[in-house]
């Protein structure tokens, strides 16, 4: 698939029945709100939805008011065994999510939950940028001949223009960047980590680039330098402008022998940042401890929170026989293929 090149509320709503006995219904009053990263309430009134493991359990709610407050009241089934989280939902958003799967009105018939926060949505790193009044003067024209070679899908042309662009200004990041997104897409991944490595070597805040390492090196299995990517994108950017990178933390520590930093890092993008792979990885990780009910535990989390990943019947199947022989046949990669 060629890469893409871009240029630089929810109303109230009645949640919809389950088919279960009313009487094992009860109501539960939820209060709380959403904020912004740095605990401001949002410009925009914002939409709350409830998502969960079987279609008939999701739903959406309320919307914010001015102050970013929202209240709900729904109907839950204490004996119905499913995984439900609320989130929120603004466009050019995404939203941290809030675990309700316990929640019940046996316990208390009004529960107030931690804020949801917002962050901005951060396209994929893959995307081609048209770089405009950053590209060097020196360098407009190949760029420009890579920007239409990129639009004619001639990824070819492209690869040989931004050649020329990383040659007369090598220490233009995004040049060497957009070249790493050509080379992938060209299944030259050697050279696209080179072209992506010295993107980040020009300029140490383009982030994206040390996510495409990490990502390209987890592929090809370089647990070392999939780890070091990681490990130095999370100091540089303490935003944290691309949660992903915990996931790939996690994986490559867990593949170094490194359990406890492993654990860490997964929980990280489990617990801040909602990243639903992770529960597989924190899986694998109790595996490797030794824990298999725990090991059960995240797994059968994970099918019930990405039940259409590309690999879900293939983990379903290592769920099953997790801890006998017949799981050593099985081997789901820790990232989603």
């Amino acid at each position: 698939m060629s890469p893409i090149r871009t240029f630089v509320g929810v109303s109230l709503a009645t949640l919809a029945g389950v088919a279960v006995n009313a009487s094992a219904q009860s109501a539960l009053i939820i209060r709380g709100k959403v904020t912004m990263q740095d605990g401001s309430a949002p410009s925009k009134t914002v939409g709350i939805e409830r998502v969960c493991s079987d279609i008939a359990g999701s739903a959406p709610g309320p919307v914010t008011d001015k102050k970013g407050e929202y209240l709900w009241r729904m109907d839950v089934d204490p004996m119905r065994t499913r995984v439900c989280y609320l989130s929120a939902r603004l466009q050019g958003f995404v939203s941290s999510r809030i675990d309700i799967s316990n929640l019940n009105a046996y316990l208390s018939t009004t529960t107030d939950l931690p804020p949801l926060v917002l962050r901005p949505e951060i396209p994929d790193p893959r995307t081609i940028v048209d770089a405009g009044a950053e590209v060097p003067s020196k360098s407009k024209n190949s760029w420009q001949a890579a920007m239409k070679a990129v639009d004619a899908s001639n990824l070819e042309e492209a690869q040989k223009q931004l050649q020329k662009v990383t040659g007369e200004s090598p220490k233009f990041a995004r040049g060497w960047h957009t070249l790493g997104i050509v080379d992938e897409a060209l299944q030259q991944r050697a050279e696209a980590r080179t072209a992506f490595q010295h993107a980040v070597d020009a300029d140490p805040k383009s982030y994206g680039s040390y996510v495409m390492v990490a990502r390209l090196a987890i592929k090809d299995k370089d647990w070392q330098n999939a780890a070091k990517a990681a490990d130095a994108l999370i100091k540089a950017d303490p935003k944290q402008t691309y949660p992903e990178v915990y996931l790939h933390q996690a994986v490559a520590r867990l593949k170094l022998k490194d359990i406890d930093g492993a654990q860490s890092a997964a929980e990280d993008a489990v617990q801040k940042y909602q990243i639903p792979r992770a529960e597989f990885v924190l899986g694998r990780i109790s595996e490797a401890k030794g824990d298999l009910a725990g090991a059960r535990e995240h797994i059968n989390k994970y099918i019930a929170l990405d039940p259409t990943a590309a690999d879900i019947e293939l983990i379903k199947k290592f769920a099953q026989v997790i801890g006998k022989p017949e799981a050593a046949g099985l081997d789901p990669d820790l990232e989603a293929p």
